[in-house]
């Protein structure tokens, strides 16, 4: 989301539309207009550290097509969570069960893991990152003294206001935060107001500083952390019937965490009145998209026509607003983001830093992951490596019917590497794909080049 706070809306539909669901857009808008006239500057100020999270890729208004998303990651950062369950019924205390699955399904999510990879359209399985995050519940409180990482709390509130942001302090009927610059705080609750149809499913502040403060000051500021509407906390939570079937897997923390961790809505949140194809996320591996998709899983959605390597919308983002069902992946681009908001902002949040020696044997299953096909309609062989440890480690050599080479050691050193086949004659060619330090073919794949 642009700025801050950062809301997941869903409205129930009021009197006109009786009982019927209505899927509406995220109430950010007012907010960051009412926090621009409270501060002057403050959108500029977010812009500016926003793109300072996004430093080295290139920034265009547009998208682009996608190059190089090489990205190598070698530490793995540990993060403390607290959960704060605020009930006022029994139905709103939620059982442990659903905590630990959704730290689960946040733990799978962040690092690539979750069983729906497959889901991933081909045309973006290259563009998928893992974090390497690994969120764990707290051991030790505040205080010093050991802790489960869950805090329940019975209150008087029916309901919290996002408004006020009362689910966060205790003199308002909520919990106060634990030392946000040391636990990633999430606050579980009834988020739904009587009588007005809207229901929101979780917010999350972003990490950047206020333009009067210090980047720390806002980034210790008790109001950071997420928050999350009970009925539809966890995976399979049976609370969530009706319009909330589509928010059943958890992830609606994913969403949140990603916005916690500095990301916006992948279609840029365009103001009323503008055009979303003219407005970006600054992040060239996520296509144009000129709106939010509306809880739905279209995979023919393509908002946005670019005339050179157009896309369809990337309705597998966890920061669109597809159905769950959907929603698979970040983007390689994506997960530098967050990286960078650890080390920029919440550098002091990780309980753990481990740096990772990544393994540099590969056996015949890894290869085989490397894919090799061709595109007849615009004239192109595709190499196609998902696994980052063997760019730089393959060269490409491709041989016509008669043996003889015609493409020599052409080196694989993107997750997507194009070869123009204009000049083939139409047949079948050889590509083998070989070890650089010894030359050993590893993979070897037939293709017929067709010119019709």
């Amino acid at each position: 989301m642009k700025y801050l706070p950062l809301i997941l809306l869903l409205l129930i539909g009021g009197q006109a539309r009786a009982q019927t669901p209505v899927i509406d857009r995220c109430g950010y808008d007012q907010v960051m207009e009412n926090l621009e006239k409270q501060y002057p500057g403050f959108k500029a100020a977010y812009d500016r550290d926003y793109m300072k999270s996004v430093k080295g890729f290139q920034v265009l208004p547009r998208k682009i097509n996608i190059k190089d998303t090489t990205y190598f990651y070698d530490t793995i950062y540990t993060i403390p969570v607290v959960f704060h369950i605020l009930y006022n019924n029994a139905n709103e205390n939620l059982n442990d069960s659903l905590v630990y699955n959704q730290l689960e399904v946040l733990n799978q999510d962040f690092s690539r893991l979750n069983p729906d990879t497959g889901n991933t359209r081909s045309i973006f399985k290259s563009r998928a990152g893992n974090t390497r995050f690994k969120f764990v519940l707290a051991t030790v409180d505040p205080s010093g003294n050991t802790t489960t990482g869950i805090v329940r709390k019975s209150t008087t509130l029916t309901y919290f206001n996002t408004n006020n942001d009362n689910i966060k302090f205790t003199s308002q009927g909520g919990d106060n935060a634990w030392n946000p610059t040391k636990y990633l705080n999430v606050w579980v609750g009834d988020l739904q107001v009587p009588n007005q149809g809207n229901l929101v499913l979780g917010y999350a502040y972003p990490p950047y500083g206020h333009p009067n403060w210090p980047s720390s000051s806002w980034v210790g500021n008790n109001n950071q952390g997420v928050v999350i509407h009970y009925q539809i906390f966890g995976r399979n939570n049976p609370r969530a019937t009706g319009a909330l079937v589509s928010s059943r897997k958890g992830r609606v923390a994913t969403h949140e965490f990603g916005h916690y961790f500095g990301l916006r809505h992948i279609w840029g949140d365009p103001p009323f009145f503008t055009s979303g194809c003219l407005v970006d996320d600054y992040l060239y591996d996520t296509p144009n998209q000129g709106s939010r998709s509306n809880f739905n899983c279209n995979l023919g959605a393509n908002t946005c026509f670019d005339a050179k390597d157009d896309l369809p919308d990337m309705v597998e983002n966890y920061m669109d607003y597809s159905s769950e069902n959907c929603q698979n992946m970040f983007t390689r681009q994506q997960v530098q983001v967050m990286r960078n908001v650890i080390k920029d902002y919440r550098a002091s949040l990780p309980v753990k830093i481990e740096i990772v020696e990544r393994m540099r044997i590969f056996d015949t299953f890894v290869y085989n992951e490397v894919k090799i096909f061709a595109r007849n309609s615009n004239q192109t062989a595709v190499v196609e490596v998902t696994n980052d440890e063997l760019l730089n480690a393959l060269t490409l050599n491709v041989y016509d019917a008669s043996g003889r080479r015609i493409i020599s050691d052409l080196p694989i050193d993107r997750n997507e590497v194009m070869i123009s086949t204009v000049r083939f004659a139409p047949g079948i060619y050889v590509f083998q794909l070989g070890r650089n330090d010894n030359k050993k073919p590893v993979k070897t794949e037939k293709l017929y080049i067709n010119k019709s």
